[in-house]
């Protein structure tokens, strides 16, 4: 806009002078800058709306022959809703993590590096608040295999919140019951986890309750309906259950039940040669530094890649 003010000032200085060569070429400039904005103005419309609708990736990032294995792949494209302090804060946790464990760690928000070939470079995936359906059919199917052949997986908050329901194996496989809401009014809460399996290698060091600041999701059902083994549950008493949001799939009262164990927030399942550990918990960046829930995903992390031992401790039927 300065640059067609420049231009259009001298051409309407020799226009009160009588030039109507001067008009001609006013015209021509005013015009044809309109003409260019519109087209701009086009394109960066088509743009927008290819990232709109670019749900799953083709390329896979390149992963670099020096990474440090084992290795971590931390996933956190999102589709829908994004947990930004949820996320950097989680990646940094399993940074750390990797570090303690003598890990390698690839972070990456490109779905196409759910191929075989690829996943054959890792030895845990961490599903870092992924939302949305951010995997092609082929790209679920390659991570499937991997986890049934013996992977390992760890899903975080925003990776349960029935957004990638599409998915169905995923959702009934590692999920289970369906997000429903959380509470709105305060939003954020300070609430009681309770240790639901105390002899679970996961709950193993965990105390008996202990007060965690998040947000807290509730579903349609418990884990135990699906297959799933329940670690940690939240005692509905110490928290605000209610949601005032209608585009949520329940509204109102958020409650499941008045004991910790009809409210689960973690749980675990043993698919095939794999294992894998939910969480609920994860939306706010402040979980991460909760000593306790520390603990918690370290004995997750450990679980989940075997690093004790193949021992079926957790896994019986």
């Amino acid at each position: 806009m300065k640059n067609m003010r420049l231009l259009v000032k001298p051409l309407v200085t020799r226009l009160l002078k009588g030039n109507l060569l001067s008009l001609l070429a006013l015209v021509t400039v005013v015009f044809g800058v309109v003409a260019c904005s519109e087209k701009t103005t086009q394109l960066e419309t088509t743009k927008t709306k290819v990232v709109e609708n670019h749900l799953h990736d083709n390329t896979p990032p390149k992963v670099s022959k020096w990474t440090k294995s084992p290795t971590v792949l931390v996933f956190s494209k999102t589709n829908e809703w994004r947990h930004n302090e949820g996320i950097a804060a989680a990646d940094l946790h399993f940074v750390r993590l990797a570090q303690k464990f003598n890990y390698g760690i690839f972070t990456t928000t490109n779905g196409a590096i759910f191929n075989d070939l690829d996943l054959k470079k890792f030895d845990v995936v961490v599903f870092n608040n992924a939302t949305g359906d951010v995997l092609s059919k082929e790209q679920e199917q390659s991570f499937e295999r991997w986890l049934t052949n013996g992977g390992a997986w760890i899903g975080l908050h925003g990776s349960g919140d029935h957004s990638q329901k599409d998915w169905q194996w995923y959702q009934s496989t590692l999920i289970g019951p369906k997000f429903i809401g959380h509470p709105n009014n305060p939003h954020l809460q300070e609430a009681k986890v309770v240790n639901l399996a105390a002899e679970h290698p996961v709950m193993k060091g965990i105390p008996a309750s202990w007060m965690a600041f998040d947000e807290w999701y509730s579903f349609d059902g418990v884990p135990q309906s699906y297959g799933l083994t329940p670690l940690a549950g939240v005692d509905e008493s110490t928290y605000v259950a209610v949601l005032n949001i209608d585009e949520f799939p329940a509204k109102g009262d958020l409650r499941m039940g008045s004991k910790p164990e009809q409210h689960p927030i973690i749980w675990s399942k043993c698919i095939g040669k794999g294992r894998a550990v939910y969480s609920a918990l994860g939306h706010h960046d402040r979980v991460y530094d909760d000593k306790i829930y520390s603990q918690l995903l370290d004995n997750a992390f450990t679980w989940v890649t075997q690093i004790n031992g193949a021992n079926s401790l957790g896994c019986e039927k």
